[in-house]
Protein backbone atom coordinates (compact mmCIF):
# COMPACT_ATOMS: atom_id res chain seq x y z
CA UNK A 1 0.00 0.00 0.00
CA UNK A 2 1.38 3.52 -0.88
CA UNK A 3 1.26 6.08 1.60
CA UNK A 4 -0.63 8.73 1.69
CA UNK A 5 2.64 11.58 1.02
CA UNK A 6 2.98 9.12 -1.84
CA UNK A 7 -0.49 9.20 -3.42
CA UNK A 8 -0.48 12.67 -2.94
CA UNK A 9 2.62 12.92 -4.87
CA UNK A 10 1.72 10.98 -7.87
CA UNK A 11 -2.16 13.23 -7.92
CA UNK A 12 0.34 16.39 -8.54
CA UNK A 13 2.30 14.28 -11.16
CA UNK A 14 -0.93 13.98 -13.29
CA UNK A 15 -2.69 17.43 -11.97
CA UNK A 16 -0.60 19.96 -14.79
CA UNK A 17 -0.91 17.78 -17.61
CA UNK A 18 -4.73 16.42 -17.34
CA UNK A 19 -7.86 18.24 -18.40
CA UNK A 20 -11.64 17.56 -18.47
CA UNK A 21 -15.26 19.65 -18.92
CA UNK A 22 -16.34 20.85 -15.69
CA UNK A 23 -19.93 19.87 -14.41
CA UNK A 24 -21.70 22.06 -12.30
CA UNK A 25 -24.49 20.89 -9.50
CA UNK A 26 -25.74 22.72 -7.06
CA UNK A 27 -25.44 22.92 -3.24
CA UNK A 28 -27.78 21.05 -0.55
CA UNK A 29 -27.93 23.75 1.88
CA UNK A 30 -28.51 27.80 1.89
CA UNK A 31 -24.81 28.38 3.26
CA UNK A 32 -23.41 26.94 -0.19
CA UNK A 33 -26.02 28.58 -2.70
CA UNK A 34 -25.13 29.18 -6.31
CA UNK A 35 -25.17 32.94 -7.43
CA UNK A 36 -28.02 33.32 -10.52
CA UNK A 37 -28.51 36.52 -12.48
CA UNK A 38 -31.18 37.87 -15.11
CA UNK A 39 -31.54 35.18 -18.09
CA UNK A 40 -31.59 31.52 -18.49
CA UNK A 41 -29.60 29.41 -15.31
CA UNK A 42 -28.47 25.80 -15.55
CA UNK A 43 -29.18 23.21 -16.04
CA UNK A 44 -29.00 22.11 -12.38
CA UNK A 45 -30.28 18.84 -10.82
CA UNK A 46 -31.52 18.05 -6.88
CA UNK A 47 -30.89 14.18 -7.35
CA UNK A 48 -29.28 13.38 -3.97
CA UNK A 49 -30.38 16.51 -2.49
CA UNK A 50 -31.99 16.63 1.19
CA UNK A 51 -34.99 18.84 2.85
CA UNK A 52 -34.26 21.52 4.30
CA UNK A 53 -37.38 22.54 6.47
CA UNK A 54 -40.94 21.97 5.49
CA UNK A 55 -42.46 24.15 2.47
CA UNK A 56 -45.36 26.45 2.70
CA UNK A 57 -46.85 25.51 -1.06
CA UNK A 58 -47.44 21.40 -1.81
CA UNK A 59 -45.29 19.17 -0.45
CA UNK A 60 -42.06 20.10 -1.94
CA UNK A 61 -39.16 17.91 -0.44
CA UNK A 62 -35.21 17.56 -1.80
CA UNK A 63 -34.20 21.18 -2.08
CA UNK A 64 -31.20 22.72 -3.87
CA UNK A 65 -30.09 26.45 -3.25
CA UNK A 66 -29.73 29.85 -5.07
CA UNK A 67 -28.48 33.41 -4.24
CA UNK A 68 -29.86 36.82 -6.48
CA UNK A 69 -28.20 39.95 -5.54
CA UNK A 70 -30.19 42.94 -6.61
CA UNK A 71 -28.98 46.49 -7.20
CA UNK A 72 -32.83 47.86 -6.13
CA UNK A 73 -36.35 47.28 -4.73
CA UNK A 74 -38.75 45.65 -7.28
CA UNK A 75 -40.00 42.72 -9.16
CA UNK A 76 -38.34 39.18 -9.62
CA UNK A 77 -39.98 36.30 -11.60
CA UNK A 78 -38.27 33.19 -11.33
CA UNK A 79 -39.78 30.01 -13.21
CA UNK A 80 -38.68 26.79 -14.37
CA UNK A 81 -41.76 26.81 -17.34
CA UNK A 82 -40.85 23.97 -19.80
CA UNK A 83 -37.21 24.23 -17.58
CA UNK A 84 -37.66 20.91 -15.54
CA UNK A 85 -37.82 17.56 -16.42
CA UNK A 86 -40.14 16.69 -13.43
CA UNK A 87 -43.04 18.07 -10.43
CA UNK A 88 -41.35 21.31 -9.43
CA UNK A 89 -41.65 22.92 -6.41
CA UNK A 90 -39.86 27.15 -5.95
CA UNK A 91 -39.74 29.61 -3.28
CA UNK A 92 -38.29 33.10 -2.77
CA UNK A 93 -36.62 34.41 -0.09
CA UNK A 94 -35.88 38.03 1.92
CA UNK A 95 -32.20 37.40 3.01
CA UNK A 96 -31.19 40.43 4.72
CA UNK A 97 -30.74 38.22 7.66
CA UNK A 98 -28.64 35.32 6.68
CA UNK A 99 -29.71 31.73 5.66
CA UNK A 100 -30.58 31.43 10.18
CA UNK A 101 -33.04 34.64 9.53
CA UNK A 102 -35.19 34.05 5.95
CA UNK A 103 -38.56 35.39 4.87
CA UNK A 104 -40.08 33.49 2.33
CA UNK A 105 -41.15 36.15 -0.28
CA UNK A 106 -43.89 33.59 -1.89
CA UNK A 107 -43.65 29.80 -2.82
CA UNK A 108 -45.52 27.81 -6.11
CA UNK A 109 -45.77 24.16 -6.60
CA UNK A 110 -47.67 24.20 -10.14
CA UNK A 111 -48.47 26.93 -12.90
CA UNK A 112 -47.27 26.42 -16.03
CA UNK A 113 -48.25 22.10 -16.01
CA UNK A 114 -46.20 20.55 -13.35
CA UNK A 115 -43.89 23.37 -13.41
CA UNK A 116 -43.51 26.02 -10.97
CA UNK A 117 -43.22 30.38 -11.18
CA UNK A 118 -42.95 32.77 -8.68
CA UNK A 119 -43.21 36.54 -8.67
CA UNK A 120 -41.70 38.61 -5.33
CA UNK A 121 -42.01 42.05 -4.53
CA UNK A 122 -38.40 42.67 -3.76
CA UNK A 123 -38.54 45.35 -0.91
CA UNK A 124 -34.82 46.64 -1.03
CA UNK A 125 -31.61 46.03 -2.96
CA UNK A 126 -29.79 42.71 -1.23
CA UNK A 127 -29.68 39.30 -0.81
CA UNK A 128 -32.74 36.89 -1.78
CA UNK A 129 -32.34 33.15 -1.63
CA UNK A 130 -34.12 30.97 -4.02
CA UNK A 131 -34.89 27.38 -3.44
CA UNK A 132 -35.95 24.39 -6.11
CA UNK A 133 -37.49 21.47 -4.90
CA UNK A 134 -39.88 18.88 -6.44
CA UNK A 135 -43.71 17.81 -4.97
CA UNK A 136 -43.46 14.68 -3.06
CA UNK A 137 -39.52 15.21 -3.24
CA UNK A 138 -39.55 14.77 -7.32
CA UNK A 139 -36.40 14.77 -8.40
CA UNK A 140 -34.20 15.69 -12.16
CA UNK A 141 -32.82 18.60 -14.06
CA UNK A 142 -33.84 21.68 -14.35
CA UNK A 143 -32.67 25.61 -15.29
CA UNK A 144 -33.68 28.71 -14.19
CA UNK A 145 -35.71 31.73 -16.19
CA UNK A 146 -34.48 34.73 -14.11
CA UNK A 147 -35.79 38.16 -14.41
CA UNK A 148 -35.13 40.87 -12.13
CA UNK A 149 -33.64 44.67 -10.73
CA UNK A 150 -30.69 42.96 -11.02
CA UNK A 151 -27.78 45.40 -11.14
CA UNK A 152 -26.17 45.16 -7.08
CA UNK A 153 -22.95 46.95 -6.41
CA UNK A 154 -20.39 44.19 -5.12
CA UNK A 155 -19.12 40.81 -5.89
CA UNK A 156 -21.39 38.14 -4.65
CA UNK A 157 -19.27 35.13 -3.81
CA UNK A 158 -20.24 32.03 -4.38
CA UNK A 159 -19.62 28.08 -4.57
CA UNK A 160 -20.18 25.44 -7.66
CA UNK A 161 -19.45 21.78 -7.44
CA UNK A 162 -17.28 20.06 -9.70
CA UNK A 163 -17.47 16.66 -10.56
CA UNK A 164 -18.98 14.04 -8.60
CA UNK A 165 -17.21 11.97 -5.37
CA UNK A 166 -16.43 8.31 -5.65
CA UNK A 167 -17.70 5.67 -5.02
CA UNK A 168 -20.34 5.53 -6.08
CA UNK A 169 -22.71 2.46 -6.24
CA UNK A 170 -26.25 1.91 -5.87
CA UNK A 171 -29.12 -0.86 -5.11
CA UNK A 172 -31.57 0.53 -7.04
CA UNK A 173 -32.39 2.26 -10.67
CA UNK A 174 -35.45 3.97 -12.33
CA UNK A 175 -36.13 5.67 -15.47
CA UNK A 176 -39.09 8.17 -15.25
CA UNK A 177 -40.98 9.20 -18.31
CA UNK A 178 -42.42 12.35 -17.45
CA UNK A 179 -44.76 11.86 -20.40
CA UNK A 180 -47.00 9.10 -22.10
CA UNK A 181 -45.64 10.22 -25.21
CA UNK A 182 -41.79 9.64 -24.05
CA UNK A 183 -41.62 6.18 -23.31
CA UNK A 184 -39.50 4.78 -26.22
CA UNK A 185 -39.70 0.75 -24.90
CA UNK A 186 -41.82 -0.89 -27.28
CA UNK A 187 -40.77 -4.11 -28.16
CA UNK A 188 -37.79 -4.07 -25.91
CA UNK A 189 -36.35 -6.19 -22.85
CA UNK A 190 -34.10 -6.02 -20.31
CA UNK A 191 -32.72 -8.74 -17.67
CA UNK A 192 -31.51 -8.44 -14.41
CA UNK A 193 -29.42 -11.07 -13.58
CA UNK A 194 -28.98 -12.01 -9.83
CA UNK A 195 -25.27 -11.97 -8.67
CA UNK A 196 -26.32 -13.14 -5.40
CA UNK A 197 -26.19 -9.82 -3.55
CA UNK A 198 -27.50 -7.09 -6.21
CA UNK A 199 -28.06 -7.69 -9.94
CA UNK A 200 -26.46 -6.68 -13.35
CA UNK A 201 -28.99 -4.89 -15.59
CA UNK A 202 -28.20 -5.33 -19.53
CA UNK A 203 -30.72 -5.17 -22.58
CA UNK A 204 -32.04 -8.68 -23.45
CA UNK A 205 -33.88 -10.74 -26.48
CA UNK A 206 -35.71 -11.76 -23.71
CA UNK A 207 -38.96 -13.53 -25.21
CA UNK A 208 -42.44 -12.77 -24.14
CA UNK A 209 -44.63 -15.47 -22.70
CA UNK A 210 -48.02 -15.32 -23.85
CA UNK A 211 -50.58 -15.71 -21.30
CA UNK A 212 -52.31 -19.12 -22.14
CA UNK A 213 -55.95 -19.70 -21.72
CA UNK A 214 -55.31 -21.13 -17.89
CA UNK A 215 -53.36 -18.38 -16.80
CA UNK A 216 -54.96 -16.76 -14.01
CA UNK A 217 -56.80 -13.71 -14.24
CA UNK A 218 -55.87 -12.00 -11.13
CA UNK A 219 -59.57 -9.53 -11.00
CA UNK A 220 -57.50 -6.54 -10.95
CA UNK A 221 -59.65 -2.99 -10.32
CA UNK A 222 -58.53 0.40 -10.51
CA UNK A 223 -55.99 1.31 -8.16
CA UNK A 224 -55.97 -2.07 -6.02
CA UNK A 225 -53.92 -5.23 -5.36
CA UNK A 226 -53.57 -8.97 -4.38
CA UNK A 227 -51.16 -11.39 -3.95
CA UNK A 228 -50.05 -14.26 -5.51
CA UNK A 229 -48.14 -17.46 -4.03
CA UNK A 230 -44.97 -19.00 -5.85
CA UNK A 231 -44.51 -22.38 -6.46
CA UNK A 232 -40.67 -22.68 -5.05
CA UNK A 233 -39.21 -19.71 -2.80
CA UNK A 234 -37.65 -16.50 -5.34
CA UNK A 235 -34.08 -15.17 -4.33
CA UNK A 236 -33.87 -11.16 -4.20
CA UNK A 237 -31.38 -8.70 -3.14
CA UNK A 238 -31.97 -9.37 1.12
CA UNK A 239 -34.19 -12.21 1.38
CA UNK A 240 -36.36 -15.05 -0.28
CA UNK A 241 -39.68 -14.95 -0.84
CA UNK A 242 -42.95 -17.48 -2.10
CA UNK A 243 -45.24 -14.66 -2.40
CA UNK A 244 -45.54 -11.51 -4.37
CA UNK A 245 -47.68 -8.26 -4.23
CA UNK A 246 -49.05 -7.53 -7.73
CA UNK A 247 -50.80 -3.79 -7.95
CA UNK A 248 -52.90 -2.54 -10.71
CA UNK A 249 -50.68 0.15 -11.28
CA UNK A 250 -47.78 -1.89 -13.11
CA UNK A 251 -45.67 -2.59 -10.09
CA UNK A 252 -44.53 -6.18 -8.24
CA UNK A 253 -42.91 -6.31 -4.83
CA UNK A 254 -42.48 -8.78 -2.32
CA UNK A 255 -45.27 -7.73 0.33
CA UNK A 256 -47.32 -4.94 -0.18
CA UNK A 257 -45.89 -1.04 0.20
CA UNK A 258 -49.12 0.80 0.68
CA UNK A 259 -48.96 1.94 -2.60
CA UNK A 260 -51.90 0.97 -4.94
CA UNK A 261 -54.16 4.26 -4.48
CA UNK A 262 -50.79 5.79 -5.69
CA UNK A 263 -50.96 6.57 -9.19
CA UNK A 264 -48.62 9.20 -9.44
CA UNK A 265 -45.12 7.69 -10.47
CA UNK A 266 -42.13 9.80 -8.73
CA UNK A 267 -38.66 8.60 -7.79
CA UNK A 268 -38.74 9.68 -4.44
CA UNK A 269 -41.60 7.84 -3.38
CA UNK A 270 -40.38 4.57 -5.35
CA UNK A 271 -37.00 4.51 -3.47
CA UNK A 272 -38.67 4.93 -0.08
CA UNK A 273 -41.01 1.75 -0.47
CA UNK A 274 -40.41 -0.58 2.37
CA UNK A 275 -40.64 -3.43 0.01
CA UNK A 276 -38.23 -4.49 -3.03
CA UNK A 277 -40.43 -3.82 -5.67
CA UNK A 278 -40.35 -4.06 -9.78
CA UNK A 279 -41.91 -1.77 -11.44
CA UNK A 280 -43.81 0.16 -15.12
CA UNK A 281 -45.49 2.03 -12.80
CA UNK A 282 -48.73 4.07 -14.36
CA UNK A 283 -51.88 5.11 -14.07
CA UNK A 284 -53.56 2.23 -15.09
CA UNK A 285 -57.06 0.36 -15.67
CA UNK A 286 -56.86 -2.81 -15.36
CA UNK A 287 -60.52 -3.81 -15.97
CA UNK A 288 -61.70 -1.66 -18.43
CA UNK A 289 -59.81 -3.67 -21.81
CA UNK A 290 -57.58 -5.43 -20.19
CA UNK A 291 -56.37 -7.64 -17.48
CA UNK A 292 -53.43 -8.22 -14.98
CA UNK A 293 -52.61 -12.30 -15.42
CA UNK A 294 -50.19 -14.79 -13.83
CA UNK A 295 -48.78 -18.24 -14.31
CA UNK A 296 -45.68 -20.04 -14.18
CA UNK A 297 -43.87 -21.55 -17.45
CA UNK A 298 -41.27 -23.70 -17.03
CA UNK A 299 -40.32 -22.18 -13.76
CA UNK A 300 -40.89 -18.61 -14.43
CA UNK A 301 -43.50 -17.08 -12.73
CA UNK A 302 -44.90 -14.45 -15.43
CA UNK A 303 -46.85 -11.39 -14.48
CA UNK A 304 -48.75 -9.94 -17.63
CA UNK A 305 -50.26 -6.67 -18.34
CA UNK A 306 -52.15 -7.73 -21.03
CA UNK A 307 -53.81 -5.18 -23.22
CA UNK A 308 -54.14 -2.64 -20.52
CA UNK A 309 -55.08 0.96 -20.45
CA UNK A 310 -54.09 4.28 -18.67
CA UNK A 311 -56.34 6.56 -16.90
CA UNK A 312 -57.53 9.13 -19.43
CA UNK A 313 -59.77 12.21 -17.72
CA UNK A 314 -62.92 11.15 -16.77
CA UNK A 315 -63.17 8.19 -19.35
CA UNK A 316 -61.58 4.99 -20.14
CA UNK A 317 -59.19 5.47 -23.11
CA UNK A 318 -58.43 3.14 -26.01
CA UNK A 319 -54.91 2.64 -26.52
CA UNK A 320 -53.42 -0.43 -24.24
CA UNK A 321 -50.07 -1.22 -23.20
CA UNK A 322 -48.74 -5.07 -22.88
CA UNK A 323 -45.83 -5.82 -20.72
CA UNK A 324 -44.79 -8.71 -18.65
CA UNK A 325 -41.88 -9.41 -15.45
CA UNK A 326 -40.63 -12.54 -15.47
CA UNK A 327 -39.20 -13.92 -11.92
CA UNK A 328 -36.83 -17.04 -12.71
CA UNK A 329 -37.33 -19.13 -9.71
CA UNK A 330 -34.44 -21.14 -9.93
CA UNK A 331 -31.55 -18.49 -10.74
CA UNK A 332 -33.11 -14.91 -9.07
CA UNK A 333 -33.30 -13.29 -12.50
CA UNK A 334 -35.90 -10.83 -13.37
CA UNK A 335 -37.02 -10.01 -17.36
CA UNK A 336 -38.74 -6.96 -17.91
CA UNK A 337 -40.63 -8.04 -21.97
CA UNK A 338 -42.67 -4.63 -23.55
CA UNK A 339 -44.79 -5.35 -26.26
CA UNK A 340 -46.74 -2.06 -27.86
CA UNK A 341 -46.68 0.58 -24.93
CA UNK A 342 -49.36 3.59 -24.63
CA UNK A 343 -47.57 6.55 -26.06
CA UNK A 344 -50.80 8.59 -26.58
CA UNK A 345 -53.37 9.09 -23.81
CA UNK A 346 -53.00 11.72 -21.07
CA UNK A 347 -53.65 10.82 -17.65
CA UNK A 348 -56.34 13.55 -16.34
CA UNK A 349 -54.76 13.74 -12.58
CA UNK A 350 -52.01 16.14 -11.54
CA UNK A 351 -48.80 14.24 -11.28
CA UNK A 352 -50.46 10.74 -12.78
CA UNK A 353 -49.38 11.25 -16.41
CA UNK A 354 -45.97 8.99 -17.67
CA UNK A 355 -44.29 6.02 -16.38
CA UNK A 356 -41.43 4.82 -14.28
CA UNK A 357 -39.47 2.15 -14.97
CA UNK A 358 -36.99 0.12 -12.95
CA UNK A 359 -36.25 -1.76 -9.26
CA UNK A 360 -36.41 -0.01 -6.03
CA UNK A 361 -34.38 -2.74 -3.15
CA UNK A 362 -35.57 -3.02 0.00
CA UNK A 363 -35.98 0.10 2.68
CA UNK A 364 -34.96 3.18 1.94
CA UNK A 365 -32.62 3.87 -1.37
CA UNK A 366 -30.24 6.46 -2.47
CA UNK A 367 -31.31 8.03 -5.94
CA UNK A 368 -28.65 7.60 -8.46
CA UNK A 369 -30.58 9.85 -11.02
CA UNK A 370 -32.58 8.96 -14.32
CA UNK A 371 -31.04 5.91 -15.96
CA UNK A 372 -32.05 5.80 -20.23
CA UNK A 373 -32.47 2.61 -20.17
CA UNK A 374 -32.81 2.40 -23.77
CA UNK A 375 -28.74 3.03 -23.95
CA UNK A 376 -28.23 0.69 -20.65
CA UNK A 377 -25.14 -1.18 -21.32
CA UNK A 378 -24.49 -3.04 -18.29
CA UNK A 379 -25.42 -1.61 -15.03
CA UNK A 380 -24.13 -2.89 -11.37
CA UNK A 381 -26.41 -3.07 -8.86
CA UNK A 382 -25.36 -3.54 -5.37
CA UNK A 383 -27.33 -4.88 -2.20
CA UNK A 384 -27.03 -1.93 -0.23
CA UNK A 385 -26.30 1.65 -1.70
CA UNK A 386 -22.64 3.17 -1.66
CA UNK A 387 -22.54 6.97 -1.37
CA UNK A 388 -20.07 9.06 -3.16
CA UNK A 389 -17.48 10.95 -0.40
CA UNK A 390 -19.50 14.27 -0.74
CA UNK A 391 -18.23 17.95 -0.16
CA UNK A 392 -20.64 21.04 0.37
CA UNK A 393 -20.34 24.72 1.15
CA UNK A 394 -21.45 25.45 4.69
CA UNK A 395 -21.14 29.28 3.74
CA UNK A 396 -19.79 31.13 0.72
CA UNK A 397 -16.21 32.75 0.32
CA UNK A 398 -17.06 36.11 1.83
CA UNK A 399 -13.93 38.48 2.31
CA UNK A 400 -13.71 39.13 6.11
CA UNK A 401 -15.34 35.89 6.99
CA UNK A 402 -14.69 31.95 7.09
CA UNK A 403 -15.42 29.99 4.11
CA UNK A 404 -16.78 26.88 5.28
CA UNK A 405 -16.82 23.39 3.57
CA UNK A 406 -18.34 20.18 5.07
CA UNK A 407 -17.26 16.43 3.95
CA UNK A 408 -19.88 13.83 4.33
CA UNK A 409 -20.44 9.66 3.44
CA UNK A 410 -17.02 9.20 4.87
CA UNK A 411 -16.61 5.73 5.30
CA UNK A 412 -16.23 3.76 8.58
CA UNK A 413 -12.70 2.34 6.96
CA UNK A 414 -11.23 5.55 6.84
CA UNK A 415 -8.37 6.49 8.54
CA UNK A 416 -7.08 9.44 7.32
CA UNK A 417 -8.15 12.36 5.19
CA UNK A 418 -6.09 14.99 3.14
CA UNK A 419 -8.43 18.46 2.50
CA UNK A 420 -6.67 20.45 -0.32
CA UNK A 421 -6.78 24.04 -1.23
CA UNK A 422 -5.52 25.17 -5.05
CA UNK A 423 -5.38 28.73 -7.03
CA UNK A 424 -7.03 26.21 -10.60
CA UNK A 425 -8.47 22.74 -11.45
CA UNK A 426 -7.06 20.44 -12.91
CA UNK A 427 -9.83 19.05 -14.31
CA UNK A 428 -9.78 15.46 -13.54
CA UNK A 429 -12.53 12.98 -13.42
CA UNK A 430 -11.23 9.98 -13.60
CA UNK A 431 -7.89 8.55 -11.90
CA UNK A 432 -7.86 5.28 -13.71
CA UNK A 433 -4.64 6.58 -13.91
CA UNK A 434 -3.38 5.60 -10.70
CA UNK A 435 -5.74 3.10 -9.52
CA UNK A 436 -8.74 5.20 -8.48
CA UNK A 437 -11.45 4.48 -10.94
CA UNK A 438 -14.61 6.85 -11.00
CA UNK A 439 -12.23 9.38 -8.51
CA UNK A 440 -11.51 12.71 -9.54
CA UNK A 441 -9.46 15.78 -8.67
CA UNK A 442 -10.69 18.90 -9.07
CA UNK A 443 -8.14 20.98 -6.84
CA UNK A 444 -4.47 21.62 -7.87
CA UNK A 445 -2.13 20.36 -4.94
CA UNK A 446 -1.04 24.00 -3.66
CA UNK A 447 -2.02 23.59 0.18
CA UNK A 448 -2.59 20.15 1.95
CA UNK A 449 -4.18 19.31 5.36
CA UNK A 450 -3.93 16.09 6.85
CA UNK A 451 -6.58 15.17 9.57
CA UNK A 452 -7.66 11.95 11.31
CA UNK A 453 -11.03 10.23 10.08
CA UNK A 454 -13.12 10.50 13.55
CA UNK A 455 -16.84 9.97 11.84
CA UNK A 456 -18.80 10.10 9.11
CA UNK A 457 -19.03 13.96 8.39
CA UNK A 458 -15.93 16.29 8.64
CA UNK A 459 -15.52 20.23 8.91
CA UNK A 460 -12.60 22.60 7.26
CA UNK A 461 -12.33 26.11 6.71
CA UNK A 462 -10.62 28.69 5.20
CA UNK A 463 -10.17 32.25 5.89
CA UNK A 464 -10.85 34.73 3.71
CA UNK A 465 -8.66 38.42 4.59
CA UNK A 466 -10.72 41.68 4.29
CA UNK A 467 -8.77 42.38 1.46
CA UNK A 468 -10.60 44.00 -1.48
CA UNK A 469 -7.85 42.65 -3.96
CA UNK A 470 -9.13 39.45 -3.09
CA UNK A 471 -12.78 40.00 -4.69
CA UNK A 472 -13.26 37.82 -8.20
CA UNK A 473 -10.50 35.46 -7.34
CA UNK A 474 -11.02 31.99 -7.77
CA UNK A 475 -10.63 29.38 -5.34
CA UNK A 476 -10.64 25.42 -5.54
CA UNK A 477 -10.91 22.71 -2.85
CA UNK A 478 -11.50 19.27 -2.89
CA UNK A 479 -11.14 16.31 -0.11
CA UNK A 480 -9.50 12.62 -0.13
CA UNK A 481 -10.15 10.01 2.62
CA UNK A 482 -7.43 6.94 2.87
CA UNK A 483 -8.61 3.39 3.52
CA UNK A 484 -8.25 0.05 5.18
CA UNK A 485 -8.50 -2.21 3.35
CA UNK A 486 -7.55 -0.65 0.40
CA UNK A 487 -10.85 0.37 -1.52
CA UNK A 488 -8.21 0.62 -4.87
CA UNK A 489 -4.86 0.03 -5.96
CA UNK A 490 -4.60 3.73 -4.71
CA UNK A 491 -6.13 2.88 -1.50
CA UNK A 492 -7.99 6.36 -1.39
CA UNK A 493 -11.55 7.76 -2.40
CA UNK A 494 -12.11 11.78 -3.50
CA UNK A 495 -14.81 13.86 -3.13
CA UNK A 496 -16.02 16.23 -5.90
CA UNK A 497 -14.68 19.73 -6.17
CA UNK A 498 -15.82 23.67 -4.79
CA UNK A 499 -14.83 26.45 -6.77
CA UNK A 500 -14.95 29.49 -4.43
CA UNK A 501 -15.29 32.96 -6.18
CA UNK A 502 -14.41 35.40 -3.78
CA UNK A 503 -16.66 38.14 -2.74
CA UNK A 504 -17.95 40.53 -0.81
CA UNK A 505 -21.78 40.11 -0.78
Amino acid sequence: MRSPTQALLALAAFAASSSALLAQVPNDDCGGAIAIANGLAGPYTNVGSTTSFSWPCANGGNDVWFVYQSGAAGSLTIDLCGQATYDSALEIFDGAGGCGSLVSLGCNDDTCGLQSSVTAALPAPGLYYVRVGGFNGGTGSFSLNVNGPGGGSGVLASNTSLGIGCIRQFSSFYERFPTTPSIDLSNTAFSMFSTGSGYVVIPSSTAFIPPSATAANLGLGDDTETGITLSAPFAYPGGTTTTLNVCSNGHIATASNGAAFDYTPTANEFLGWTNATWAVWRDFICNATGNVKFEEVGGIACVTWDGVIGYVGTAPGTVTSTFQIQFELATGNVNFVFQSMDTVSISGFTGGDGYLVGYSGPGANADGGNTDISTIGALSLVGADVLPLTLAGTSRPVTGTNWGLSVSNIPATGILGVDVFGLSDPGINDLFFLGAPGCGLRAALDVTNAWLVTGPTHAYSLSIPSNPALLSLNLYTTSAVFQVPQVNSLGAITSNGIQGLVGNL
